[in-house]
């Protein structure tokens, strides 16, 4: 067949319903919702419906809104507010030592930010003060710090200002320019001087959580998805520095790029002898294929062409057995590795074996990499499940995650469910 794209009626379906949750999801200066008013001042993107009976993580999630901003339907001046609150409230230059036993290094970013504007830099709590922290982790995941620079790049792509980068923003240390915030938070975590892979402790009492969507994961030794959202990171660094005419910084970031592309193969692919291959989710405790992280280093296309091509067909393999998708959602392992060693949510639940729209995306555009049928198989069953139980009130349908072996559906009218897949598909044009 020649290759696939969606139909304008499914195109215009996928759109309606991701402008339908952005509207759910965001929660306007004033606006009351269960955890209360919000008083920052801007219009805040939630990861899900939120009103004041309905509470899907009633706060400021600083990695879903980046992702959604490349939409194309968020307005500007909406991610320039995510972009201040998250500089505001992120840690100075020292670190804060907690009650809990967690650290907060510094110029770490929140975690999520209430809609009173406290921020939380560990999952699992709403709670601002020094009973944060374990056991989610001694320090925040890894992931945050990267969360400014996507949302500085979402912002520039929308406004098309080359300015972006070298406008002042307010942090606890007075205003720096956004370039100078980026580096920062870039830098500000752990990772392994020789490969610059982002790294957790075989300490247990040490842990990190590698990145939010894994937060109940125990992991060790040399995480893959993180070191993935670092290498996008350095990308992105890379391009709004060029746009910004400084162009030695910009080379800096592209060596950093090629340096982390080698150092992600050479660490956690892993090929069989049917020349398939995964990328494996950590060098030590954690160390099983990455369903997610495999589709996603193929969407970013720092994959060489066989290689690429070998986890494509790891991931046709596990559509067509059905060790990896169900109703078009995303298992985080396959089956057949059963679950994660160490997990603080029950087996065939959340993110120990339950399924995902979140990455939809991601495992549609690799599939079109090895077969256009498959990725278009699969999308049509992602966007049947979706339609089949939507529900315009959002109590019932576009769950965060599924397992209905179980009976296990979690957080209904949840927005990246359909959003990300939706930013990812249209960013590669496989949308009418």
């Amino acid at each position: 067949m020649e290759n696939w794209h969606a139909s304008p009626d499914d195109t215009r379906l996928l759109q309606t319903m991701t402008e339908r949750l952005i509207s759910a999801s965001t929660v306007r200066p004033g606006q009351v919702i269960s955890r209360g008013p919000n008083t920052t001042g801007r219009s805040l993107l939630t990861p899900g419906c939120n009103t004041n009976d309905i509470a899907v993580y009633p706060a400021y999630w600083v990695r879903d809104p980046a992702w959604v901003a490349e939409s194309g339907l968020i307005p500007a001046e909406d991610v320039w507010g995510w972009l201040t609150l998250m500089t505001e409230t992120m840690q100075g230059h020292t670190s804060r030592n907690l009650a809990s036993g967690g650290v907060i290094p510094p110029y770490a970013i929140a975690d999520h930010i209430n809609v009173d504007g406290s921020p939380v830099f560990y999952p699992g709590t709403y709670a601002s003060d020094d009973t944060q922290g374990p056991p989610y982790g001694k320090y925040p995941p890894h992931d945050d710090q990267y969360w400014i620079t996507y949302t500085a790049y979402a912002y520039a792509k929308i406004t098309g200002d080359d300015r972006t980068f070298t406008r002042e923003v307010p942090t606890p240390a007075g205003a720096l320019p956004l370039w100078q915030v980026c580096e920062l938070t870039h830098n500000a975590f752990p990772v392994d001087v020789r490969s610059q892979l982002c790294v957790a402790s075989d300490a247990l009492d040490e842990h990190i959580v590698d990145w939010g969507y894994n937060d109940t994961i125990i992991k060790t030794g040399k995480l893959l998805f993180p070191s993935l959202l670092r290498i996008e990171s350095a990308m992105k660094l890379a391009h709004l520095f060029e746009r910004a005419g400084m162009r030695e910084e910009a080379e800096t970031y592209r060596q950093q790029t090629a340096h982390l592309r080698r150092a992600i193969l050479e660490t956690f692919y892993q090929e069989d002898e049917r020349h398939e291959a995964w990328l494996m989710s950590a060098s030590g405790l954690g160390h099983k294929p990455d369903v997610w992280g495999s589709a996603y280093a193929l969407t970013l296309g720092i994959v060489p062409q066989d290689l690429a091509q070998a986890i494509a067909k790891s991931l046709l393999h596990g559509y067509r057995e059905r060790t990896t998708v169900l109703a078009g959602q995303v298992r985080h392992i396959p089956t057949t590795h059963g679950y994660w060693e160490q997990a603080q949510c029950a087996q065939g639940a959340y993110q120990n074996g339950a399924y995902w729209g979140y990455p939809a995306g991601w495992y549609i555009y690799a599939l079109s990499l090895v077969d256009q049928s498959a990725a278009a198989a699969m999308f049509t069953e992602y966007l049947a499940y979706l339609r089949d139980n939507w529900d315009d009130s959002l109590r019932t349908c576009a769950w965060e995650c599924i397992n209905p072996d179980l009976q296990h559906y979690q957080n209904p009218g949840y927005l990246t469910t359909v959003a990300l897949p939706y930013a990812v598909l249209k960013n590669k044009g496989l949308l009418a």
